[in-house]
């Protein structure tokens, strides 16, 4: 057995080589995480000898694995190590999108490549001078992964005759005399925390911001909430979908007629706008009210540091107004005492707020609401995280996972899955209590069990 400590790809690569060159099986090494770096450690056996100099893997796999080492998440230098060794026995492994090892890693090159957008989108410098007076420029990002060496390059060419500095919680990128080093982390507090520019930068932003096409669901999706406190123009956003209506409605009175047309659907649109003020029970975004008894608003504390989000309410639900209290919320019950958690130290909602259903003679069955469907609720669902500001959401069900962070995976296959939602909390994905309900005796169990440990696990993180 063998066993080393790495923190970034060439460390790995350094270890990795001589183990696939001697044919060592993935499940004979260790892969750990900390915070040094400790190389290729024997448990017994003897150390690999010197492997063939003609161990070569493909440039897409080498492309896939550098990604794969930004993401972070502690499983993947096994991953990355299977997945080379398996590639070196068979060379078209990743043309099978299905393999669930080649699936994961090409989820996760996905994700680290998106975290390289958002930073050359989101990036803001702040001007300082120095001793002398030189201007030079530095700014805060803090990323969901580790791309700052990934995504650097792209600043290097826009700004190649400026100093500036990139700093994050883990390292800094800093461009000087047409060289650039990764340096630590500077102290914030020498740092800029705004310059003499960002009021007219402000002052833009209000300016050319078109109100009208401002989304929230989808600004919030394609601009986390986590990037706004260092993004300078994200304090003029509530005040501009507030005031907007006004503007357009004084612009309308103004307008040709032809304008005036373009005005009316302007206001039209920001109608469309969430409106929090009436709650969930005055939603009428979707058709899903129209045979409910009632809303069903989340329940539990709203300091809770865990979130438990399922799909929507059920029968018993619908009609008593609260979220699992029929046979799914007594699984539930049963798996949260298992799991040392306590139901009133929680916060428990669903991902839509009313009881779809189908009449099957008296009885009422549950119908999964469609993806537009829960499109609509989420508005409510965000307002719940604001509010309560949980630092774990447990997504129960497929329906969640979509809601929370807009993935289709499998349940089992996201399980095993880091996945952060656009508030800074971290998403643990289980099963829903209904699927348990649903399964046939042998699996029932072992979807209980599994429901109970990742529980767990959301206590641990929370803690």
């Amino acid at each position: 057995m063998y066993s080393a400590c790495v923190q970034e790809f060439t460390q790995w690569r350094d270890v990795a080589r001589p183990l696939l060159s001697a044919g060592i099986a993935p499940e004979e090494m260790e892969w750990r995480v900390g915070r040094q770096f400790e190389p290729l450690i024997s448990n017994g056996s003897a150390m690999p000898a010197a492997g063939p100099t003609s161990l070569r893997l493909s440039r897409q796999l080498i492309e896939l694995l550098e990604a794969i080492g930004c993401y972070r998440h502690d499983g993947r230098w096994d991953l990355m190590y299977r997945l080379a060794w398996r590639t070196l026995r068979q060379p078209r492994l990743l043309e099978d999108a299905a393999d669930p090892d080649v699936h994961h890693a090409m989820q996760m090159e996905s994700a680290v490549n998106r975290e390289v957008h958002k930073m050359h989108a989101f990036v803001r410098f702040r001007e300082m001078a120095d001793e002398h007076g030189e201007k030079k420029y530095y700014a805060w990002f803090e990323p969901g992964h580790d791309i700052l060496r990934r995504g650097v390059a792209f600043f290097c060419k826009r700004f190649p005759n400026m100093e500036w500095m990139i700093a994050t919680p883990d390292g800094a990128a800093l461009w000087q005399n047409g060289e650039l080093q990764f340096v630590e982390t500077p102290d914030q507090a020498t740092l800029p925390k705004a310059d003499a520019h960002e009021g007219l930068w402000r002052t833009y932003y209000r300016n050319i911001c078109n109100v009208s096409r401002i989304n929230p669901p989808a600004m919030r999706r394609e601009m986390p909430q986590r990037y706004w406190r260092n993004l300078p123009e994200s304090v003029e956003i509530q005040t501009l979908l507030r005031d907007g209506q006004a503007s357009f409605a004084q612009r309308q009175r103004e307008a040709t007629d032809m304008e005036l047309a373009k005005a009316r659907a302007m206001q039209r649109a920001l109608a469309d706008l969430p409106d929090h003020s009436g709650g969930p029970s005055a939603c009428r975004r979707c058709d899903i009210w129209r045979h409910a008894t009632q809303a069903v608003p989340g329940e539990g504390s709203t300091s809770a540091t865990i979130m438990l989000v399922g799909e929507q309410p059920g029968d018993e639900e619908d009609l008593r107004g609260r979220p699992f209290v029929g046979p799914a919320g007594r699984v539930l019950d049963a798996a949260l005492t298992t799991a040392g958690l306590e139901r009133g130290e929680l916060y428990i909602t669903n991902a839509v707020k009313h009881f779809k259903w189908q009449p099957r003679g008296k009885r009422r069955l549950h119908q999964r609401p469609t993806t537009t469907e829960v499109a609509a609720c989420n508005h409510w669902l965000d307002a719940e995280v604001s509010q309560v500001k949980p630092r774990i959401i447990v997504a129960l069900g497929a329906s969640a996972l979509r809601a929370l962070a807009g993935l289709t995976d499998s349940i089992e296959s996201a399980r095993r899955l880091q996945i952060p939602h656009a508030s800074g909390a971290q998403i643990v994905c289980t099963y829903h209590p209904s699927a348990i309900l649903r399964a046939d005796p042998a699996n029932a169990g072992q979807l209980r069990s599994r429901l109970v440990d990742d529980l767990r696990r959301a206590r641990e993180l929370a803690a």
